[in-house]
């Protein structure tokens, strides 16, 4: 049986699943608490009682992304000592969150600019937390293929761009799984295209 505390907390996170759709299908601009309202079946005052201005649900939304985005890479960092193997994985856990979390992956790229003063700085934060586990996976990678590159944070910023840019086109449910999808651009961004 679920405790009073447990059923907040299932209703809170239904209130933020369903906004987070809303957000990102109308734009965060665009949506008011009207929509969201509507969505979640409830009046505007009952959602004020989960957050206080627009602003703050979305950076409800994003801050909740960005610790569910640290916790998974930094499980994977600690379990995987093979650089290669990491890199890969860190690829598949990226392609597996965006595609399984459409709402708050596109939310983070199209409208985090939205957030301002702490909020805004907090998500920034966290983003270049996440960044830094990539930069030292794909250096390790590099120095263990006995590869010198340039700009290596460059390169790590291409490969996010590849992992990120996956919400505009990907379809999970299509022929390719995430996990073809994230071993294709493993191979294709550190081994090329076949000769």
């Amino acid at each position: 049986m679920l405790t009073r505390q447990q059923i907040r907390e299932q209703r809170a996170n239904g209130i933020f699943q369903e906004a987070a759709r809303v957000l990102c299908e109308l734009g965060y601009e665009r949506a008011s608490i009207r929509d969201i309202a509507e969505a979640t079946e409830m009046t505007k005052a009952g959602l004020y009682y989960y957050f206080k201005s627009k602003e703050e649900l979305l950076f409800i939304i994003l801050d909740s992304y960005m610790d569910d985005l640290l916790a998974g890479i930094a499980g994977i960092d600690d379990a995987v000592g093979d650089p290669g193997t990491k890199l890969r994985r860190f690829i598949q856990f990226h392609v597996h969150l965006y595609s399984g979390d459409i709402h708050r992956s596109k939310l983070i790229i199209q409208d985090g600019h939205c957030l301002s003063g702490e909020w805004r700085q907090t998500v920034k934060d966290k983003e270049k937390a996440y960044t830094e586990y990539w930069k030292r996976a794909f250096s390790a990678y590099c120095e263990h293929r006995g590869q010198k590159l340039d700009h290596p944070s460059a390169h790590v910023m291409i490969l996010l761009g590849i992992c990120n840019w996956i919400y505009k086109w990907y379809d999970p449910k299509g022929s390719l799984t995430p996990d073809q999808l994230a071993e294709l651009i493993f191979r294709r961004f550190f081994d090329g295209y076949p000769g």
